[in-house]
């Protein structure tokens, strides 16, 4: 994460903080600067009335190079007014561009390519499947298409591969009241962690040669870091290696005895074994909805799920009660499609734009 901050001079009128920002907006959504400028302005008047004897600084935070930035004002965050080019309509979450747009960087870590924007530009177009006036039939087809991109092929290869390194090597969160005290259960992986990992293996026009070299240079780099190496010392056999990972992931694999026979005559490394288990249809399986749950809290709310270990009532505590929710249903998808539309309608998400 890289962070940039300006501190306020005392040339504004009367003496009050102000500041010239001049930046460049990398979207496919431009901003007009001039409003957004001034925002910046107005809300340094506020603020300065307020920190008059010492005023804040603004900070740039840029989470993914490349990626749009947050603005904070001190602590508190600013939000840019987005206009269309040329006009004062104001963009909001609820446009389908940007809509589309954001469900790209938030689950795929980049820009939406113009196939893929135009797909679903067409696809939430209601006059395609809801009647004008039937704005639940809309915000039902708004869910069910984020929910796709947790589904999508290419998350799948690299948010779920990303997700399943930390379960399978490290350990997972606890799913129920009685997990909470077993002390083999972690909260990981935490936002910043996974969002860091998923980004080295991001790139910009899903080219699947590239993102099968950036995969596989994870998985060896992933071996050699400190906390790995505690766990799964180069003092291990082959047989024990392969079984600390089934023993973390909780996981049985069909071809056990062939990864060890692999490690033993050199036809894979470690990190190819690791790679091997990660991306078994056993490990998707025993994990996926974890998986869809945490990514709700990644995705949509920028930040990690709740610590339920001092809950009053552990089974409504966030992770574990939206799990609960799948086993009172016979329809999977359908569920994660509710799920999808509770996070995406509530106001710690609205409130970011």
């Amino acid at each position: 994460m890289l962070e940039r901050k300006y501190s306020f001079g005392s040339s504004g009128p009367e003496g009050t903080p102000c500041l010239i920002l001049i930046t460049r907006i990398d979207s496919p959504l431009e901003l007009n600067m001039k409003k957004l400028v001034a925002t910046f302005f107005l809300t340094i008047l506020i603020a300065g009335a307020v920190f008059a004897q010492s005023p804040p600084t603004l900070r740039i935070v840029t989470e993914t190079p490349g990626l749009p930035s947050e603005l904070f004002y001190g602590d508190i965050k600013v939000k840019p007014l987005r206009l269309r080019p040329g006009t004062n309509t104001p963009i909001t979450i609820l446009d389908f561009d940007f809509f589309v747009q954001q469900q790209y960087i938030d689950f795929l870590r980049r820009f939406p390519e113009a196939e893929g924007l135009q797909f679903y530009m067409t696809t939430l177009n209601p006059s395609t499947l809801c009647l004008p006036s039937d704005n639940d039939c809309f915000k039902h087809l708004r869910g069910i298409v984020s929910a796709n991109f947790f589904r999508s092929p290419e998350f799948q290869r690299k948010g779920s591969y990303v997700m399943y390194l930390y379960m399978v090597s490290l350990g997972q969160r606890p799913v129920s009241p009685a997990e909470l005290t077993d002390s083999t259960k972690i909260d990981r992986p935490r936002y910043a962690e996974f969002m860091a990992d998923l980004q080295t293996i991001s790139v910009p026009d899903d080219n699947a040669q590239l993102t099968e070299t950036k995969k596989a240079a994870l998985a060896e780099a992933w071996l050699q870091r400190p906390e790995i190496q505690a766990k799964y010392p180069s003092s291990l056999s082959n047989a024990d290696f392969v079984q600390t990972l089934l023993n973390t992931g909780h996981v049985t694999v069909s071809n056990q005895s062939q990864l060890v026979n692999d490690l033993n005559t050199g036809a894979k490394t470690r990190g190819q074994v690791l790679r091997a288990i990660v991306e078994s249809p056993e490990v998707n399986d025993k994990y996926y909805t974890q998986a869809f749950v945490t990514m709700e809290y990644f995705g949509y709310l920028r930040r990690d799920p709740e610590d339920c270990h001092s809950a009053p009532d552990p089974n409504q505590c966030g992770y574990i009660f939206h799990l609960n929710r799948f086993k009172l249903v016979s329809n999977p998808a359908e569920m994660e499609n509710i799920i999808v539309r509770g996070f995406m309608e509530s106001p710690e998400y609205l409130n970011r734009f």
